[in-house]
């Protein structure tokens, strides 16, 4: 369970009045350090040395538990390696057997131990293979701690301050049902720390984008890893004859955690977190058409960040199927599925490396698969994008066709032999770029990081910050507390240290008034309130779920609450697939 100082942090911003009216550093929020000195590339799961482990493949619901091989160095007694250990406040940390293995079965609290720490470092070891580096955790510490007993209730959440994954569980008649029983949910909320690390300013937006590229990417992170499991890509083949666009477990994720939620016969909650199935058809539309709270909220967008995000995730679910589908025409079905997961999960990777730094729309982000298809692969798959981002109405053909046409006039920027320090960083900055792309000199960067990966692409990443203050009577007491927003530039050069992309996205007029609604609507909803010794605590528990996760919504947690209730899963997939079936 989070500690009680997280949430002095969380409100942190809300809470400055006045007093100060210095923008916040921007630089001390990033923690990569400066270098283009070549690292070799993370070391495979591959090779010699394994130990058995009892897990459950994706989630309880598909199968029961199965036996995986993890590389031996990536588990040592006491569960811990160079980035995750187990703490759990229930049991001692799982133990090997005689033979090195951890072979526990589920109703042991070992089991959930082990099976949250094997799909954390799985999930980890994945996103460095298709980085092609290794990759940092958003806080100065090497490791990320991992409590697989966190406490009572349907949801699970990354905390950046407490440096934790926390899974939380719940009884259903006999059963005790652990959220950290999930790969799904293990995945997901690992795939919030790695994007922390990655891009740390998504955790510090107020904007819907940011927030809902967060749950699209824990969504997609889960939907990867159950990619790289042979016994589902199976069962997959089995169950769809080889046609992805078939209702399937792997689209859906946390199938059993949630079917279990499904039972209570609560009322809905208005949100759906968990069973978000990424075999949609969902549209944009503007931001001023998405209700606060929808009707129908399985089958209707809304500013929900979780609700909104699988907008993303479908498109993203749609280039795997139709990237599948070209490949398939010649090797088998399998091998297809490998490659094409491959494929789109190093454009995903890719896509936020030179992507923008915080502040984004949906559309910035369909242009950054663009671009990290062309500098993975020359742009051979950029038609397949182009008309999965078209159809989803996230970047139109045209504006595509606009922002691929940019990359032919690209300045002849060549990217610096070295760069140890900010100091460097901010140099070339304004010696070099500023001048070359006709940008105003008078824009206050701040240089966030430098780095280059195995195969020689370098990223250089700049921040900037725009200061808002909340005017207005519907801010309620409020009103005159000021926001930072953020910005930034990403510069991003191939192997030869030429220059292959360029992403100067400020922050917009635009950003500040959809800010200004979402924030106008956090303090109506009660979901930001002033700290006093008195309410501290209950402005994280409360007595029945002892996790208040509308509170909580905002970061740095995030937490993923699973639905009290939906519609039952047969009746959601049947709904979801004739809405994703009408033209």
């Amino acid at each position: 369970m989070p500690e009680i100082k997280t949430t002095f942090n969380l409100l942190r911003r809300l809470q400055e009045q006045n007093e100060s009216d210095a923008p916040s550093n921007i630089a001390q929020k990033s923690k990569t350090t400066f270098t283009l000195q070549p690292k070799p590339q993370p070391q495979s799961e591959s090779g010699p040395g394994f130990v058995n482990v009892m897990v459950y493949p994706q989630d309880p619901f598909v199968s029961a538990p199965e036996v995986r091989q993890m590389t031996a160095s990536y588990i040592n007694p006491g569960l811990v390696n160079t980035r995750f250990q187990v703490r759990d406040h229930l049991a001692a940390p799982a133990q090997p057997d005689e033979q090195g293995n951890y072979m526990f079965w589920p109703g042991k609290l070992e089991f959930d131990q082990v099976n949250s720490f094997y799909y954390a470092t799985f999930t980890l070891r994945m996103y460095e293979r298709y980085a092609q580096r290794a990759l940092p955790w958003s806080f100065k510490q090497e490791l990320l701690m991992i409590d697989p007993h966190a406490g009572v209730g349907g949801n699970a959440y990354y905390s950046e301050l407490d440096e934790l994954l926390g899974f939380n569980g719940f009884q259903d008649g006999k059963d005790l049902i652990q959220s950290s029983q999930s790969a799904d949910i293990v995945s997901h909320e690992t795939g919030h720390a790695i994007l922390d690390g990655m891009r740390d300013l998504y955790n510090e937006s107020f904007g819907l984008g940011s927030n809902a590229f967060h749950e699209s990417f824990g969504d997609m992170t889960a939907v990867l890893v159950a990619l790289h499991d042979d016994s589902l890509i199976g069962r997959l083949l089995d169950w769809t004859g080889g046609n992805l666009k078939i209702d399937n477990f792997i689209a859906a994720v946390a199938e059993q955690v949630t079917s279990r939620l499904q039972a209570r016969g609560e009322k809905i909650q208005g949100r759906t977190v968990y069973l978000r199935n990424a075999l949609n058809k969902f549209t944009d539309v503007p931001f001023d058409q998405l209700p606060p709270t929808p009707n129908d909220p399985e089958l209707e967008l809304s500013r929900e960040k979780h609700n909104y995000s699988r907008l993303f995730t479908g498109a993203f679910y749609d280039i795997l199927v139709a990237v599948y589908e070209q490949l398939r025409q010649s090797p088998a079905d399998r091998i297809a599925i490998h490659n094409s997961r491959d494929i789109v999960a190093s454009i995903l990777t890719t896509a936020v490396e030179l992507g923008p730094v915080c502040e984004l729309t949906f559309s910035d982000m369909a242009q950054a698969f663009l671009a990290a298809d062309n500098l993975l692969y020359d742009g051979k798959h950029i038609n397949i994008l182009m008309s999965v981002f078209d159809q989803r109405k996230i970047l139109t053909s045209a504006a595509a066709r606009d922002f691929v046409a940019q990359w032919k006039n690209l300045p002849d920027i060549q990217a610096p032999s070295a760069v140890d320090s900010s100091e460097v960083a901010f140099r070339f900055l304004y010696e070099q770029v500023v001048p070359k792309l006709n940008l105003a000199p008078n824009i206050d960067f701040s240089p966030l990081a430098a780095y280059r990966n195995a195969v020689g692409h370098v990223f250089m990443t700049y921040g900037i910050t725009r200061r808002i203050n909340l005017i207005g009577s519907q801010f309620l007491t409020y009103n005159g507390s000021h926001l930072d927003l953020y910005g930034g530039l990403t510069l991003a050069f191939d192997s030869s240290n030429r220059l292959r992309n360029v992403c100067y996205r400020p922050v917009n007029d635009e950003d500040v008034r959809q800010i200004e609604i979402l924030t106008a609507n956090l303090i109506a909803q009660g979901q930001v309130t002033p700290l006093t010794a008195e309410n501290t605590f209950s402005a994280i528990y409360d007595i029945d779920d002892r996790f208040n996760t509308d509170l909580l919504l905002k970061n740095p947690i995030l937490v993923d609450k699973l639905p009290a209730h939906v519609s039952d899963l047969v009746t959601y997939l049947i709904a979801s697939m004739r809405a994703y079936m009408k033209d």
